[in-house]
């Protein structure tokens, strides 16, 4: 798999720039873009940083907090 956000150093320029690219294992460009997600960083729909992609954005504010303090408690 060749990576076209993947950095000469093996960081990640994409989505999850800054971090270390885990190839295979990254599911960023699996889903289709979301049409809510402003320059990479900003959730137009419910106006706050962080994307939690389409699959689990379900039109409530409390899901999407959900789904944002799962990864947030897991660093």
């Amino acid at each position: 798999m060749r990576c076209v956000h993947l950095e000469g150093d093996g960081r990640c320029s994409g989505r999850y720039k800054g971090f270390g690219c885990i190839g295979e294992r990254c599911r960023a460009d699996r889903e289709p873009p979301c049409p809510h997600y402003v320059d990479g960083f900003y959730c137009r729909k419910f106006g706050r940083f962080g994307c939690v992609g389409l699959s689990k954005c379900e039109g409530t504010v409390g899901a999407y907090l959900k789904a944002v303090q799962r990864p947030k408690a897991k660093a």
